[in-house]
């Protein structure tokens, strides 16, 4: 049967099939891998970047092959129109938080697991071309390894989102049934909930769906559980859960904002340290517009607008 995927790329990328085909055998092996260091501190990330001609297919999965795979809405991350904000609200007003973490997240996610995805929820795509699929989107870290989702491939985030539809939709349904608020982030879980007890009903809830979910296989991060409630700094995702129900960017960025602007005023703020702060501002407009408004007040909107 002729490829109807690989011929609608080839016209679409101007490639020539037999080119084309090349290309995708070859895409699991065309990356650039390097290391950074993990936000906590403690090990190292491996970042694996497809090479500019992977990432031009990619691009083009993510436009003619993605929209057909639905996102559950509890997942927030990488979602046009979402941001960390709306992984917030839905945990302003319950007193008792339980944040989880799942262990080595994209890399978990495998070729395989695409293949049952696609197969499960009857994708469009013949077997021949949903294994030209895995080969474009996952990435082969040596010749003899599996394929799996790569942290810096542009296809990597949603592609997680959808492959997760099921995880989400399973730990929403319990969650409405016990009013526990359910919101994920990429790898971060959170969960918010009325009554203390909850957060140990609710963890073991999520360790039993991971072991009877066919496909991906996960684990929770054991070190990066936390409880936590209104007795204690709330933050989800960078931002603080006020106690009076609302979402704050919390008060060290404020004096580290109001600090910044005043070296501008002073002409004591260099040009690199200037746009920094044109980004945290408009970052602040839509996480908590009314410090935004509060600034404009005491410094003047003019002051603002020539930041």
């Amino acid at each position: 049967m002729p490829s109807s995927l690989l011929g609608k790329m080839s016209e679409d990328l101007l490639l020539p099939k037999e080119n084309l085909e090349y290309l995708i055998r070859s895409a699991p092996y065309r990356y650039k891998v390097y290391q950074i260091q993990k936000r906590s501190g403690t090990g190292m990330r491996t970042i694996a970047q497809p090479a500019k001609e992977i990432k031009r297919l990619q691009y083009w999965v993510m436009n003619n092959i993605f929209p057909k795979m639905d996102i559950h809405p509890s997942a927030v991350g990488y979602v046009v129109g979402k941001n960390i904000r709306n992984n917030c609200e839905p945990h302003t007003d319950k007193p008792y938080l339980l944040k989880l973490d799942f262990k080595d997240f994209f890399p978990s996610i495998k070729g395989d697991d695409f293949i049952n995805y696609a197969q499960k929820n009857k994708l469009p795509i013949d077997e021949n071309d949903l294994e030209r699929l895995v080969k474009v989107l996952f990435w082969c870290q040596t010749r003899q390894s599996v394929l799996k989702l790569s942290i810096g491939a542009p296809s990597s985030p949603y592609l997680s989102n959808a492959i997760m539809y099921e995880f989400d939709s399973k730990i929403t349904s319990f969650c409405l049934k016990k009013e526990v608020a359910y919101t994920r982030y990429a790898d971060d879980m959170t969960f918010s909930m009325h009554e203390k007890k909850m957060r140990g009903i609710v963890y073991h809830m999520v360790l039993s769906v991971l072991d009877q979910l066919p496909y991906p296989k996960l684990e929770i991060n054991n070190n990066k559980i936390i409880f936590a409630s209104k007795a204690h700094r709330r933050m989800i995702t960078g931002l603080i859960l006020s106690n009076d129900g609302t979402v704050s960017i919390g008060r060290e960025k404020k004096r580290c904002i109001r600090a910044q602007i005043h070296h501008f005023i002073k002409g004591s703020l260099s040009e690199h340290d200037r746009i920094k702060l044109r980004g945290m501002l408009a970052f602040v407009h839509d996480i908590e517009p009314t410090f935004v408004g509060r600034m404009e007040q005491r410094y003047g909107e003019d002051i603002l607008k020539n930041i």
